[in-house]
């Protein structure tokens, strides 16, 4: 389904699992891109932050990889990327926000 309007831009946080290998989780990193892509968005900045102890235990987790993607896309594609991430059991937690153009 790719969606054809104004793009917009957007910033993806989300948090996986602190027991995955660096190669996981660029591997990971890149699956959301290319969706993003795939949809008809652009992604400027695509990025695995650090490993970070968490403020609170989620779902007991109590570290993760932050990961931070900078897109560019149709008002519609936010939504489908927050349910690929709220089905993947690879994402422990993540937060779409709309930027300033």
């Amino acid at each position: 389904m790719t969606i054809e309007t104004a793009q917009r831009p957007y910033e993806a946080f989300y948090i996986l699992p602190a027991g995955l290998d660096g190669q996981a989780v660029e591997s990971i990193l890149e699956k959301h891109r290319k969706f993003i892509e795939e949809q008809g968005g652009t992604v400027e900045k695509a990025e695995l932050w650090e490993k970070r102890y968490l403020a609170f235990p989620i779902n007991g987790h109590s570290e993760g990889n932050y990961c931070l993607i900078h897109f560019t896309a149709a008002p519609g594609l936010p939504r489908e990327l927050g349910r690929l991430f709220r089905l993947s059991d690879e994402v422990i937690r993540a937060r779409i926000f709309s930027r300033e153009g």
